[in-house]
């Protein structure tokens, strides 16, 4: 029998310490608070909320028909992983619940950004697994896989019925409360997965390509590619530098083609998604 990789238990590392941690955070500092997260697990507690239901057990319930639907459209691998991630969530839920009566913090605004932050930080490291903790995760990693949506952004979008229910029930201040919340639970979310080192890409028009680009690939270490571009006033042919780098090698990069080219046009642009060598392939 082959004994499971180290990749197996890295991904098992993650949808656990990740489900833990979102569970805390929504145990500790927003279910004091009458306060939501995103997703099916802010349905789950909406109705524990409101019935003398544990939310852990909802979430299972309400994820049946999800992961019936999604073996149908998503490959098994991530199915199935982000079965366990569910189960760990529903679980961890059901085992933090008596934190609820601790109320570690009274102010409304710091158990606003604790719980959201770390429901955030968890779901983000169960994303990094390349698992989710399903119901709308599914729905939205599929939307990522078909049209290269944000994920934070997404999410924040399928969250706004479950909003409107909380704001009918106990009023206006809560459901604005739980905006923010999910907001802050997506940045923090996406930030987790795509990491500190997000990229930029720069796009030089230069006299001097060929010792930009050479400057590039041996002082910055990152790939260089020339396009083909003509100017519309001038209307000569000249060779554009195109280079993707970290945020972290922005500066750097920069400076380096400055000091070849001082009156180089520049620009810079956000990446969302960078795949291929030299750079870590998205989670998801």
């Amino acid at each position: 029998m082959k004994r499971p990789s180290r990749e197996f238990w890295v991904r098992i590392a993650g949808v656990s310490v990740g489900s833990l941690t979102a569970a805390a955070g929504i145990n500790l500092f927003l279910v004091p608070q009458n306060l939501l997260t995103s997703g099916v697990a802010g349905v789950a507690m909406l109705v524990s909320f409101l019935v003398p239901i544990p939310a852990g057990v909802v979430l299972f319930v309400l994820n049946l028909p999800i992961f019936v639907a999604a073996a149908r459209v998503i490959d098994r691998d991530f199915v199935a992983w982000s079965l366990l991630g569910m189960l760990g969530l529903a679980g961890a839920m059901a085992a933090t619940e008596p934190l609820a009566a601790i109320r570690p913090v009274s102010d409304p605004y710091l158990n606003l950004l604790a719980g959201s932050v770390l429901v955030g930080f968890g779901s983000g490291l169960v994303f990094r697994a390349r698992a989710t903790q399903g119901g709308t995760d599914i729905l939205v990693a599929i939307l990522r896989r078909r049209f290269a949506i944000r994920i934070g952004t997404a999410l924040f979008a399928l969250n706004s019925a479950t909003v409107a229910v909380l704001g009918v029930v106990y009023g206006v201040e809560p459901a604005l409360y739980t905006v923010v919340v999910i907001l802050v639970e997506s940045l923090v979310l996406e930030r987790t997965i795509i990491g500190m080192d997000a990229n930029k890409a720069m796009i030089i028009i230069t006299d001097r390509p060929e010792e930009v680009a050479r400057a590039l690939l041996e002082k910055v270490g990152r790939g260089v590619t020339f396009l083909y571009g003509r100017g519309a006033y001038t209307r000569r042919h000249k060779k554009v530098v195109y280079c993707i780098v970290t945020v972290r090698q922005l500066a750097h990069a920069k400076k380096v083609v400055q000091s070849v080219d001082p009156q180089c046009f520049t620009t810079v642009h956000d990446v969302v998604e960078v795949i291929g060598e030299g750079f870590r392939q998205s989670p998801i």
